[in-house]
């Protein structure tokens, strides 16, 4: 995409951002992997278009029992504000800078849909999050009563 396309889209309304994704873990080749299916799958998302990739290699995190870390830097263009939360949402990067515009104008109904929006996934994540927090209590409990079962038959013989 040239500069005269990007120009031609921010004048329609579209952002021009810089996203920085990072992924962690192991082996290095599986990280890498991962890395490289985020972006490509980010391509394949309507309403966004890629400017550029810089996907970097994986790199051993100090301190650590062979993890690693690799993260892309990606300038594209997107439709429109809300489309970029909803990348954030689904994509998660690390880091977002909005290039282009310098400002940003929002009609209220628009800045209710988006806070509406955060609100209803914010929830959402909290609700995963005391699901989550419930079953590991559930798990931790049976874990305990069968150590208590095994104690109790090594101390009796059986």
């Amino acid at each position: 995409m040239s500069k005269k396309d990007v120009k031609e889209k921010i004048a329609k309304g579209w952002l021009h951002a810089h996203l920085i994704f990072e992924v962690l873990g192991k082996p290095a080749e599986h990280v890498e992997k991962a890395i490289e299916l985020l972006v490509s799958k980010l391509g394949e998302e309507k309403n966004l278009e890629i400017i550029g990739k810089n996907i970097h290699k994986p790199r051993a995190v100090e301190k650590t029992e062979k993890v690693f870390t690799c993260f892309a830097e990606v300038e594209l263009v997107v439709q429109s504000f809300s489309r970029l939360i909803e990348l954030i949402f689904d994509y998660m990067p690390a880091s977002i800078e909005i290039t282009e515009p310098t400002s940003l104008n929002f009609k209220v109904e628009d800045a209710n849909a988006l806070i509406n929006d955060l609100a209803t996934r914010l929830h959402q994540y909290d609700l995963l999050s005391k699901r989550l927090k419930i079953e590991r209590d559930i798990l931790l409990k049976k874990l305990s009563e069968e150590m208590g079962k095994q104690k109790g038959k090594e101390e009796t013989g059986k």
